[in-house]
């Protein structure tokens, strides 16, 4: 045992050699830990730990004895092991025994320390500064949204190890300036790891129309922000929905009238009935249509009334009670008339030679207005014509239908330049526009003439004779309108006189004759007297068209006098509608109508009677045109025709403008030849089927010496001749360069081109030749 002690001992020495060379070592390369190490283990030994000894001692038995090994294998003798265990453990200096505490206290200070820096560190980690952030910062409402949502967030986070936390977000929201259009909620509130939905309304009764900006401006403690608010607000608008644009329906029907309003409209509306553009009724007036806030309205409304008359060109305007600037119009619209009744008006007879039976009448619906058809358009079983009760054979006899644009027509104008038009120039405008929109109707062969009143002790003046130049009619009126002119009181009954004095005392059955004029039925200044006018209309067979306007004192007076001498009365409710109710009147002036027809009837038949009926739409006129006839007053050779002149009594322009017209044509006429003695300064001009013309189609050649030849576009075509008994014009007879008031043109119809014996003469030629001659009398020479 002592042995091996000893060799503990020796080994503990050369482990302790070999640890420090190895420290030794490692100093060389820098290690300063392992240094410390070494001197802490030095430490340890020399405070005595005896469990360390104990437990070196056994490891050193363990070390002798694997020792043992090494010391034969190294072949060193015991004895020398023996003798280093021995050697005394060397002393420590001062200085290695200073160094040796500064490391104890080094292993002891930086554990220290890095407890010290951690809670020092522990303590300066806190909360994140807020940032305000937004789903948007434009809210665009357009022009309908009324109601839009944004979030606010607290965008900032705990992002380091500084940062445990962030601080919560506190905002408001200002809304001053923008005139309380936009409303916020909330406008304030705190964002704590929540969002907050902002909810934005806006109220558009508070804008005018257009693009309007508003700002919400944001402020927190997080920074500011500003949300653009984007508003457009349209004008109001009504819309009408029903009915649509070229509807038709028919007077006394009902129709329910549509539409809808925008928000800001008013609660009612105007509703209102125009025709071409003026308005003619007030159908409903503040109309209140909104029911629990809705935006659409409706209103039954019942075609009819004094002011709706059948037309095509009407309008239905929707207006905002409270803003007129608000409104809809829907047209045209078509409003017919349904005919209940056919009243056959002032009927007249012009049977005339050769053996010509004619019924000239109107035609007028249940209202006394006029009814208009298209005779091409008439089925011939719908006139029927009886002689001695029995139905003639209508293609020997050939019955003929006439409307007024083929026959002539003289209306005189009776216009109203007193004080009472006078009080705006809108009304004179007004009326004058009427006036001329009657002169532009009228057919070219048709004559118009101009009367004007302004005051009693200045007699009614005549502007215009009768003429077929239009435009000097309408140069009538606009010279005497644009003058200065004292206007007084209103003398309408000497006016309407004086306008039937134009009209000729020879009384021609060709010629239709009106006259019209306007009133408000006062008069406190005439001579005359409404009986009186009716007396000499009847006399001259002149029918007076009467427009009642305004607020009219007398009105049964005027329909009286519109009704006894077969004209027709229009009440035109205000100055705005004159203008419509004129044109209504023109209507009325062209419903006039020719049924004529070839008797087969001779003078040895004695007396027959004849009976005549149209109807039109299924309804038969009433009453049955009827007279009785003596066949020898109108009785001879239908071989022979007709020609008549209509030529004008003043010359204007310093030219003249003559037509002639075929009162009777025999079969089989596809020819004329003419000579006109006027010199170079005469036209001839065809006129069209739309003013009565028969040869609209036709060929006018001019040859020599004032000769001039027409035919048919095919003479060998029996279809292209023109039809048995026709009536209407030939052609106009033009003259220009006139230098004297009245002249006289020579004409000469040649006959000898018929090769069946057809010949044409006047209405009273008694001579019959191969040439007819003849005169036509032009201004101041032609006499009615």
């Amino acid at each position: 045992m002592f042995f091996r002690k000893k060799k503990k001992k020796k080994n503990k020495k050369n482990d302790d050699e070999t640890l420090e060379n190895e420290e030794m070592e490692a100093d060389d390369d820098g290690d300063e830990e392992d240094d410390d190490d070494y001197v802490d283990n030095l430490d340890a030994d020399e405070d005595g730990d005896e469990e360390d000894t104990e437990s070196d001692n056994k490891g050193g038995d363990e070390t002798v004895e694997n020792a043992d090994d090494d010391t034969k294998e190294d072949g060193k003798s015991g004895g020398e092991e023996a003798d280093e265990a021995k050697e005394p453990k060397p002393e420590l200096t001062p200085e290695e025994k200073k160094k040796k505490k500064q490391k104890m206290l080094m292993y002891i200070a930086v554990p220290a320390g890095l407890i010290l820096v951690v809670v020092i560190l522990m303590m300066m980690r806190g909360e994140a500064q807020p940032r305000l952030g937004l789903s948007t910062t434009d809210l665009d409402f357009g022009n309908s949204n009324a109601g839009m949502t944004f979030t606010i967030k607290n965008a900032a986070t705990a992002d380091s190890f500084f940062k445990k936390s962030v601080k919560p977000l506190k905002f408001k929201i200002k809304t001053e300036g923008i005139d309380n259009w936009i409303k916020v909620n909330p406008d304030s509130g705190v964002c704590d790891g929540t969002t907050k939905s902002i909810d934005v309304s806006i109220n558009r009764e508070l804008i005018t129309p257009g693009n309007h900006v508003g700002e919400l401006r944001i402020s927190s403690n997080g920074g500011d922000e500003i949300v653009r608010a984007l508003a457009q607000k349209d004008r109001e608008k009504i819309t009408i929905t029903f009915p649509t644009t070229r509807y038709s329906t028919a007077i006394n029907k009902k129709v329910t009238i549509g539409w809808t309003a925008s928000a800001g409209a008013s609660n009612s509306v105007d509703i209102e009935l125009y025709l071409n553009g003026s308005k003619v009724e007030t159908i409903v007036n503040n109309y209140k249509f909104r029911k629990k806030n809705t935006g659409t309205g409706q209103f039954a409304w019942k075609v009819g009334g004094n002011a709706v008359r059948e037309g095509s060109n009407y309008s239905i305007k929707i207006v905002d009670s409270n803003e007129p600037q608000t409104f809809d119009e829907v047209g045209p619209l078509k409003i017919t008339q349904p005919l209940t009744g056919i009243s056959v008006l002032n009927e007249t007879t012009n049977h005339q030679t050769p053996s010509t039976v004619q019924f000239i009448f109107s035609l007028r619906n249940q209202n006394n207005h006029a009814i208009l058809f298209n005779p091409s358009e008439v089925d011939w079983k719908d006139i029927k014509i009886w002689e001695n009760d029995e139905e003639i054979d209508y293609l020997e006899s050939h019955a003929l239908l006439y409307t007024q644009d083929d026959f002539q027509l003289q209306t005189m104008l009776v216009l109203d330049f007193s004080a009472s038009m006078y009080d705006t120039k809108a009304d004179i405008n007004k009326m004058i526009l009427s006036a001329k929109d009657l002169i532009d109707s009228l057919n070219e062969t048709h004559q118009v003439g101009v009367i004007e009143f302004h005051r009693p002790d200045t007699p009614p003046a005549l502007l215009q004779t009768f003429t077929t130049y239009k435009e000097a009619a309408k140069e009538a009126i606009d010279k005497f309108s644009a003058g200065k002119v004292y206007r007084d009181f209103s003398i309408c009954w000497d006016a309407v006189k004086k306008g039937l004095n134009q009209f000729p005392k020879k009384s021609d059955p060709n010629v239709f004759k009106t006259l019209l004029f306007l009133s408000d039925g006062f008069d406190n200044s005439s001579y005359s007297s409404p009986e009186e006018i009716i007396e000499l209309a009847k006399a001259k067979d002149v029918h007076i068209f009467v427009v009642g306007v305004g607020e009219v004192h007398e009105e049964e007076r005027l329909k009286s006098v519109a009704f006894m001498t077969g004209g027709t009365y229009v009440h035109a409710e205000n100055i705005d509608v004159l203008r419509q109710r004129f044109k209504q009147s023109i209507k009325d002036l062209k419903g006039q109508y020719k049924i004529k027809h070839i008797t087969p009837k001779k003078p040895d038949d004695g007396t027959f009677t004849v009976r005549s009926e149209i109807t039109y739409k299924d309804v038969i006129g009433d009453p049955v045109l009827y007279d009785e006839i003596e066949p020898k007053t109108i009785f001879t050779k239908t071989i022979n025709g007709v020609l008549r002149f209509s030529a004008p009594s003043v010359i204007k322009y310093n030219r003249a403008e003559v037509f002639l017209w075929c009162e009777h044509a025999p079969r089989y006429i596809n020819e004329f030849r003419f000579w006109i003695g006027a010199g170079k300064n005469c036209k001839v001009e065809l006129t069209s089927f739309k003013d009565g013309g028969l040869c609209q189609d036709w060929i006018l050649e001019r040859g020599q010496d004032g000769w001039h030849k027409l035919t048919s576009p095919d003479k060998a075509d029996p279809k292209q001749n023109l039809e048995f008994g026709d009536f209407g014009t030939i052609c106009k007879i033009i003259i220009t360069d006139i230098k004297d008031k009245g002249i006289v043109i020579p004409f000469k119809l040649d006959n000898s081109i018929y090769d069946m014996g057809q010949a044409f003469y006047g209405k009273n030629t008694k001579r019959k030749t191969k040439t007819w001659s003849t005169n036509i009398h032009v201004g101041q020479s032609n006499a009615y």
